[in-house]
């Protein structure tokens, strides 16, 4: 009897002191159901990714005009978009560029020689300037003994990863491109011909240049594959204008693009219906 009862309260010991650990696994089944269950429900909450563009639009973003780089509203002048004027009637693009490696791409430090670069071939610490092994191709800094890839050429090559400004519209003293001599010896004014591999010249006054893009992050649909073919084709003043096409402001025909009266006000003003202008 002594013997049974001793079994008897060992059983009892084990059991008692196996509850601790049963309320723990318990608890934690239970911890593990209350947050997989929230997590459900915080789902379903949650507004699902929508394909629909007008969900992206902004509905606060008032009208306003479309400049071109003199000033004039596009729809009476039919020149090319100029972000930096059209978007900085109310913000500060130029400190937005001035303040963005998107823009610059390098172009701040090239061959400055406080800064520290990778590789000695190398002549700046960003795109603009860094030798690509993809590509296989330099872009030639201001004493090469011969044209490799001019700035004209790069932009046609690396347009798409570009947002504009920085190298695509000042070169690499600060000065304008549009304002600079025009001279196949000079990599910022010239262009290989690949025909006969001589450098010919590249007048930036003719193709323009490629301001940085605000439509790339701030439009609902933005049209990069034309505006990557305009760059390509070296009509870079017209780039940021291509990426407005398919959106009912502007219409291509070949080279040559229209701006769409439908969409203007009397006095310039985009309307409404084509304000698409949604957070980045």
């Amino acid at each position: 009897m002594g013997t049974s009862s001793s079994y008897l309260n060992s059983l009892e010991l084990k059991r008692l002191r196996g509850r601790p650990i049963l309320w723990g696994v318990l608890a934690l089944v239970l911890a593990v159901g209350v947050i997989g269950g929230a997590q459900q429900v915080w789902a379903r909450t949650q507004v699902a990714p929508t394909n629909d563009v007008a969900n992206q639009i902004s509905p606060l973003h008032p009208t306003f005009v479309l400049f071109d780089e003199n000033g004039a509203p596009v729809f009476t002048s039919g020149a090319p978009v100029s972000t930096m004027r059209t978007c900085g009637f109310c913000h500060d693009t130029a400190f937005i560029e001035e303040h963005s490696f998107h823009a610059d791409l390098g172009l701040a430090d090239f061959s400055d020689p406080n800064v520290t670069l990778a590789q000695p071939w190398d002549s700046s610490r960003g795109l603009f300037g860094k030798w690509n092994p993809l590509i296989y191709r330099l872009l030639s800094p201001a004493d090469a003994e011969r044209l490799d890839l001019s700035t004209a050429e790069w932009l046609m090559l690396n347009g798409g990863r570009v947002a504009g400004g920085g190298p695509a519209t000042t070169a690499r003293d600060g000065t304008p491109l549009t304002a600079l001599s025009t001279t196949a010896e000079n990599p910022e004014t010239s262009l290989l011909d690949p025909a006969t591999g001589e450098a010919t010249t590249w007048d930036w006054q003719a193709s323009g240049v490629m301001e940085m893009d605000c439509f790339l992050c701030h439009m609902a649909e933005p049209n990069n594959n034309a505006r990557v073919a305009a760059i390509r084709n070296g009509d870079f003043g017209w780039a940021n204008t291509a990426t407005l096409v398919g959106t009912g402001i502007v219409e291509q025909n070949g080279d040559s693009y229209t701006w769409l009266p439908d969409a203007f006000d009397t006095d310039g003003t985009l309307r409404q219906a084509f304000v698409q202008i949604q957070d980045p």
